[in-house]
């Protein structure tokens, strides 16, 4: 059985990603959250290693959490045609890393 760095809590939100700079915001479903990073259920496929920007409401308000996350790994539904993917938060925005932690914490 595997090790997780940091507790997972079921999110079952819409994120949108972006994953470049000359491409739009575009809505994923969500399935679960941690400290760490979130799973998404997606139409398209990202590489392992690439860097995504995302945004997402940790509750139900206007505010929107910006993040960096990189695809850390995606497992194919061959029968739903879908990708779950595995996004690692990037270590550069402490302060939204405790945001989410807060959250996570309090659910």
């Amino acid at each position: 059985m595997g090790f997780r760095r940091f507790s997972r809590i079921p999110f079952i939100r819409s994120v949108r990603i972006k994953a470049g700079s000359d491409q739009m915001f575009l809505g994923y479903a969500a399935k679960d959250i941690s400290t760490g990073g979130l799973k998404i259920i997606s139409f398209i496929f990202f590489p392992v290693n690439q860097w995504l920007n995302l945004q997402f409401q940790l509750v139900d308000s206007d505010v929107l959490l910006e993040v960096r996350g990189r695809v850390a790994w995606v497992r194919i539904n061959s029968v739903a045609e879908t990708y779950q993917l595995g996004i690692d938060f990037s270590e550069e925005a402490l302060y939204k890393r405790e945001v989410i932690r807060g959250f996570v914490d309090a659910s």
